[in-house]
C-alpha cells in the first residue's frame, strides 16, 4: 500500500480545465440561441448547468428569440399529432420533404394506461362483448348479439389536444383529466380537479392560454352557464362569471391575442344572432365579437386561427367549401370569405409551412393548400394512422416549464 501511494505522488497530476466566468446575462444570450435538444443535455453536466436550465430567466430569454426571429421560430415550430399516441412533426420538413415526413413518438403522462374498451374486453369471459337487441322496449325475449371488434384493440388513451401556448399543451390523456405538458423537455404537470361544487354536470368545454399581464397560464372551463378559471400560478380553481350563451359550444376555444374564443349564439327566432365570445385571460371577463353578416344560422360553426387571424369554419353537419377571415382583429368587416377547391365536414387550419401554403386538418387527414392556385395535396406521415380521432395542433420548443409557477 506504501509503494502504490508513492507511484501515485510521483504521476503527473491532470488539472481540470477551467471554465471562464461570464456575466449572467452573457450566459443567458449565449444559451438562448441554442435548440432545445442542447440545452436538455446540459442538465447533466453538473448542479450549476441544472440550475441555470431551469432558470426562468433562460426560459423568457430563450421564448422571446423564438418568437422574434424568424429563423428561430421555423426552426423550433412543430405539429403534435393525436392517433392513439402523441406525435411531433418537424414544421421545417413539411413542404420540403412531403414524400418522407417521419414523425416522433413521445412520452406523455399516462401513456401506458390502457383504455377502457381493452379492459372490458379483457375481463369478458369468452374475449366477446354482447348486447340486447330487441324491436320493442318491452320485448320479454331479447336478442343477444355478438360484438365485433378488431382482433386488437390499441391499448392506448386517447389524447385530447385542448390548446398549445408558448410550449405549453394542454392536453387530457384520459377521461376528466387535464395535464400542462411540454413536449420537448417531457415536464407536465397534472391539473387538479375542479372543486365537487364547480363541477358541471353534462357537456363542458376548455380553452388554454397565456395571460401575458399577470404572468400566468390558465386553463378555461364553460359548463351550465358559468366560466371556470384554472391559473397555473395558484394551482387552484375559481368560478369568475357567468357564460352569457346558449348552451350549445362544443369545441375546444382558441387562444389569440390574449383571449380564448369560441362560437356562440343567443337570442330567439327574430332576434337570433351567432357572434365571437372572447374571454379576456387578464380582466377575465367575456365580451362579443361580430361574426360575419352572411352567416347562416342553420348551421353549425367553430373558429381558428391561421397565421395570426381568426377564422370562422363550419363544423360537423354536411360538406362545405368555405370559410372566413377575420383579417384585423375585432373588426366585423374585416371578415372575408374564402372559397376552396375541397369540400370538408369539418377543417382546422394549422399555420402557414415555410412554402406559404397553409397546413390543414381536413376530415382526419392533413394537406397542404396553396391559397394563390387553389390546388392542394394530402400529406402522409410514415407510421400514423389516419381518420377518426386523429388530431393536430402545433407547438414551440421552448425551455417553459409547468413546474416553475409559484404562488405569489
Amino acid at each position: 500500500m506504501e509503494k502504490k501511494r508513492i507511484i501515485q505522488q510521483l504521476l503527473p497530476v491532470e488539472e481540470e480545465a477551467e471554465i471562464p466566468v461570464l456575466p449572467q446575462e452573457i450566459m443567458v444570450e449565449i444559451l438562448s440561441r441554442l435548440p432545445i435538444k442542447s440545452l436538455c443535455k446540459f442538465r447533466c453536466v453538473s448542479k450549476q448547468w441544472l440550475s441555470l436550465m431551469s432558470d426562468p430567466l433562460l426560459a423568457k430569454s430563450h421564448l422571446n428569440k423564438t418568437i422574434r426571429n424568424d429563423c428561430f421560430y421555423s426552426q423550433r415550430k412543430r405539429v403534435l399529432i393525436s392517433s392513439h399516441n402523441l406525435y411531433c412533426l418537424e414544421y421545417a420538413s413539411i413542404g420540403r420533404f412531403d414524400e418522407n415526413l417521419v414523425a416522433l413518438e413521445l412520452d406523455y403522462p399516462l401513456k401506458d394506461a390502457s383504455n377502457g374498451l381493452a379492459e372490458l374486453i379483457d375481463s369478458a369471459r369468452d374475449g366477446s362483448l354482447y348486447c340486447e337487441r330487441s324491436e320493442e322496449e318491452d320485448d320479454e325475449f331479447p336478442v343477444m348479439v355478438k360484438l365485433n371488434f378488431p382482433f386488437c384493440v390499441n391499448q392506448r388513451n386517447w389524447v385530447d389536444i385542448l390548446g398549445s401556448c408558448n410550449g405549453l399543451v394542454c392536453i387530457s390523456p384520459d377521461e376528466d383529466t387535464l395535464y400542462l405538458f411540454n413536449p420537448s423537455t417531457r415536464e407536465s404537470k397534472r391539473i387538479p380537479d375542479p372543486p365537487s361544487s364547480f363541477a358541471p354536470d353534462g357537456l363542458s368545454v376548455n380553452g388554454f392560454g397565456y395571460d401575458f399581464v399577470n404572468d400566468d397560464y390558465k386553463v378555461v372551463k364553460v359548463g351550465c352557464g358559468n366560466v371556470f378559471v384554472y391559473s397555473l400560478r395558484t394551482d387552484s380553481w375559481r368560478m369568475v362569471c357567468s357564460f352569457p350563451y346558449d348552451d350549445n359550444v362544443y369545441e375546444p376555444g382558441v387562444h389569440l391575442n390574449g383571449a380564448v374564443h369560441w362560437m356562440a349564439s343567443h337570442g330567439d327566432r327574430a332576434d337570433f344572432r351567432c357572434v365571437v365570445a372572447a374571454f379576456s385571460l387578464e380582466e377575465e371577463v367575456i365580451s362579443d365579437l361580430p361574426a360575419p353578416d352572411i352567416v347562416d344560422t342553420s348551421f353549425e360553426f367553430m373558429v381558428g386561427v391561421l397565421n395570426g387571424c381568426l377564422c370562422m369554419l363550419h363544423s360537423r353537419n354536411q360538406m362545405h367549401n368555405d370559410f372566413w377571415v377575420m383579417t384585423e382583429y375585432g373588426m366585423g368587416e374585416s371578415w372575408t370569405k374564402l372559397t376552396l377547391s375541397l369540400s370538408y365536414i369539418c377543417m382546422k387550419p394549422l399555420c402557414l409551412a415555410q412554402n406559404g401554403e397553409a397546413l390543414l386538418e381536413v376530415d382526419g387527414k392533413l394537406l397542404l393548400y396553396n391559397l394563390e392556385d387553389d390546388s392542394y395535396r394530402y400529406l402522409v406521415v410514415n407510421g400514423i394512422l389516419e381518420g377518426d380521432g386523429f388530431e393536430v395542433d402545433t407547438y414551440l420548443e421552448t425551455l417553459v416549464s409547468p413546474n416553475g409557477f409559484f404562488r405569489t
